[in-house]
């Protein structure tokens, strides 16, 4: 029996076929190229650190301590940083309790001036106080010897001043019934009207010390 020996062209073929299976071998069998490049920064991802605004998860947090809650107290001090009260900022209003006690007595009205405004506003000194009826006019004089303080209004928090008058009785002089109260705060052009609703006053508008003054801001 005669062998035949394979044509040289085909043991070429079979030599190739097995050197390229050798090679796809080399990523552990997979026959799939390897990478390098880390999943965290593949395309369509942002990584777990590129994705974190903190521990907030990216909201605007409130500025940390509470609020004034209200306050119904001024503080004095200078006031420093902050602007002198704007008539436009304050609310007013007449006290309760307010008024002459008892007949004959002299009478007290404690007007309040509360901050409404968002920052904490400063006043020192006396307002402006005008008693108005009819045509008259009368603009009050300071008649107490305290020593006016820089007080600082926090938002939402209330100071005062005290209007002293002296009630009319008849016999006693010329009567004069106010029907407002215009207030002019430390510092300030704008006024704001109240109404009068107390008793008549005597009118002393030319005494050198009327028994109808008033005191300064952060008086009691």
């Amino acid at each position: 029996m005669r062998l035949r020996t394979a044509p040289m062209a085909a043991i070429a073929v079979i030599a190739a076929g097995l050197t390229l299976t050798a090679c796809g071998s080399d990523n552990g069998g997979s026959g799939k190229v390897a990478t390098d490049t880390p999943s965290s920064t593949a395309p369509g991802s942002t990584g777990a650190a590129s994705s974190s605004t903190g521990g907030d998860g990216g909201r605007t947090m409130a500025p940390s301590g509470g609020s004034n809650g209200g306050g119904t107290d001024a503080g004095t001090g200078t006031g420093a940083g902050a602007g002198h009260c704007l008539t436009s900022q304050l609310g007013f209003a007449v006290a309760p309790g307010s008024g002459a006690q008892s007949q004959g007595s002299q009478g007290a009205v404690t007007i309040t001036l509360t901050n409404n405004g968002a920052k904490s506003c400063v006043m020192k000194g006396y307002p402006g106080v005008d008693l108005v009826g009819g045509p008259t006019r009368w603009p009050l004089t300071r008649g107490t010897a305290e020593t006016p303080k820089t007080v600082t209004v926090r938002p939402n928090a209330t100071t005062t001043f005290n209007i002293f008058y002296l009630p009319f009785n008849k016999g006693d002089g010329q009567e004069f019934k106010p029907k407002s109260i215009v207030i002019t705060p430390p510092d300030e052009t704008h006024s704001h009207t109240l109404p009068w609703e107390f008793s008549s006053v005597l009118l002393q508008d030319g005494a050198t010390h009327p028994g109808t003054y008033i005191s300064p801001v952060g008086s009691k």
